[in-house]
């Protein structure tokens, strides 16, 4: 690592000090109150199908409910498309494992279903335990119903938004530093986009490297990776050695520097590539360093 001067305003005195102040200053959690449901984007989804689920109401309570559904289907083909995610399911063709071989039904929006279509259709339905919860009124309307579907469905994005999280937080930091001194800076930065806007060529390691910042502070263009880890796991070595490894090819250019922000308790299982890769480049730090006015320092002179 590198010394500066800001590390001795923080307390630490040492590189051994400063790798104790980024371990044991890592983040529990950077959940925001948006990272739990993105409501935006779950209403956004039945709003699109609300006239379809409305229609499809009607079989609410129906004793012949298959004969209503075809009736339904004959008179508003759109409700086919919308049968999946009642299920729970956004394909719109799923395949069923069965004796002889498997069977394929298709929701895919069409004009018109021919009989047999529309056969096979209900036939799904009835089999896979719809028509039964809407006949015994056991949902009372498809449009809250989706609603419970979609946000059940948005908590499998939660992973994603974990990643984007520490680069929405990451941001915040940066953007300020940018404003306030007068800096430009690129989000999802590719050597291209680089190239492009600040005039300057980036040595990569593959053809597809994106940055998620680029820095250009007139002097120096910083490169950003930032990333958080709440869980430990074998990755986190290898995330470590890439690290190390772009770090060091950044380090052929004189007019670029690398950085790498990371956090998360997961670390704590893979203390030993952390501390290798924190020795051995200039600058790893965690959101409370940042925080500090570490990047703030090494943006503003250059380092």
């Amino acid at each position: 690592m590198k010394m500066i001067d800001k590390y001795k305003t923080m307390g630490i005195m040492s590189e051994s000090a400063a790798f104790e102040y980024l371990i044991t200053n890592l983040k529990d959690t950077i959940r925001t109150y948006d990272f739990f449901v993105a409501w935006k984007k779950v209403l956004g989804n039945v709003s699109q199908i609300e006239i379809s689920l409305n229609i499809l109401n009607s079989l609410i309570g129906k004793t012949d409910i298959a004969q209503k559904l075809k009736d339904l289907i004959k008179e508003y083909p759109q409700v086919v498309s919308v049968l999946p995610i009642l299920i729970a399911v956004r394909e719109t063709s799923v395949k069923i494992a069965a004796l002889g071989g498997d069977i394929e039904y298709s929701f895919a929006k069409r004009q018109n279903y021919s009989d047999a279509e529309i056969e096979k259709i209900v036939f799904f339905a009835e089999k896979c335990g719809l028509l039964k919860i809407l006949s015994d009124k056991s949902i009372k309307n498809l449009v809250d119903y989706c609603i419970g579907v979609e946000t059940g469905l948005d908590t499998n994005a939660r992973k994603n938004r974990s990643g984007t999280a520490m680069e929405n937080l990451t941001e915040v930091y940066v953007k300020a530093i940018c404003d306030k001194h007068g800096f430009k800076y690129l989000t999802q930065a590719t050597a291209l986009k680089i190239k492009s806007e600040f005039g300057q060529k980036v040595p990569t390691d593959k053809a597809d490297r994106q940055f998620d910042f680029a820095v250009n502070t007139k002097n120096k263009i910083y490169l950003l990776e930032v990333n958080y880890y709440g869980g430990g796991g074998s990755k986190l070595k290898s995330v470590a050695g890439e690290f190390k490894s772009l770090y060091e090819l950044m380090s052929t250019a004189s007019n670029m520097g690398f950085i790498w922000i990371t956090d998360g308790l997961g670390w704590h299982t893979a203390r030993r590539p952390l501390f290798e890769t924190f020795n051995a480049t200039n600058y790893v730090m965690n959101i409370k360093m940042v925080e500090n006015g570490l990047l703030e320092d090494i943006l503003t002179k250059g380092l």
